[in-house]
């Protein structure tokens, strides 16, 4: 289990021009048929949700509401939404993240075009910078700036958003030992709750935020 991914590269690029695709993928149920990392806001077998602040990169989450160490980061179990509600107060940088208990191959995924799927709701928009990571192992990582694509999100509507796995890969991520297949960090307010997290085949190509021609 990794403490905290750095900032390292970036994607070499995505397609600015598709980020509204994501407003017309409302998903009005939950849980991803395929191969689930989140679902209905708890982490799946094998799998354990984290946040982390200057204090301690990886506190654990439980079932009961938690903040990380110095406050920054508040999370909370929405029973009756089945998500988990990730509150951000903007005084310092945190993150909150799913890691597996085994590092993970994913190189069948990225033959299999596979994306990163994400069913969230924007609670509170972000005020500042916002990155989704992948990591492989303290300090392999690839990173992704989602700011924009959150700002244009409608608040309070439930979407599924996708990232192309292509991307990370090409961004420095090592397929072959994944142990964190999502991180979402920032320094600035920010609301989100997140239901189900997966890994689905053949979404890459026509993912929200991709790097294909």
């Amino acid at each position: 289990m990794l403490s905290r991914i750095e900032p390292l590269r970036q994607f070499p690029g995505y397609l600015p021009g598709i980020l509204l695709i994501a407003l017309h993928c409302f998903i009005p149920g939950n849980a991803l048929a395929d191969e689930a990392i989140l679902s209905n806001g708890a982490a799946t077998e094998g799998n354990v949700m984290l946040i982390g602040d200057k204090k301690q990169w990886d506190t654990l989450v439980g079932a009961e509401p938690i903040s990380s160490a110095s406050g920054y980061l508040r999370i909370e179990n929405d029973a009756e939404e089945r998500a988990t509600k990730a509150t951000w107060n903007g005084k310092g940088e945190a993150q909150f993240f799913i890691a597996h208990q085994n590092p993970a191959d994913y190189s069948g995924h990225l033959d299999q075009e596979s994306a990163l799927v994400v069913l969230l709701r924007v609670e509170k928009k972000p005020k500042k910078k916002v990155q989704i990571r992948m990591g492989c192992g303290y300090p392999c990582a690839s990173s992704a700036d989602i700011t924009k694509l959150l700002k244009a999100l409608p608040p309070g509507e439930w979407i599924r958003v996708s990232f192309d796995l292509k991307c990370f890969a090409e961004g420095g991520l090592n397929v072959k030992t994944v142990d964190t297949p999502m991180l979402i960090t920032t320094r600035g307010e920010m609301s989100l709750s997140i239901s189900d997290v997966g890994i689905v085949p053949g979404v890459g190509p026509e993912a929200t935020i991709r790097c294909r021609e």
